[in-house]
């Protein structure tokens, strides 16, 4: 039982983690290509 919730933690944890990067290098990529900030949600 405590491996299975070790796992989860760890596996949400690197999700987590992967999306905010992604989100990151994302917004940079798209400075560069347009020259413009990113659109933002309302």
């Amino acid at each position: 039982m405590l491996r299975r919730v070790l796992w989860t933690g760890l596996y949400a944890g690197l999700a987590a983690g992967a999306a905010m990067v992604a989100r990151r290098a994302a917004s940079q990529i798209w400075r560069v290509a347009t020259g413009e900030a990113p659109p933002t949600r309302k």
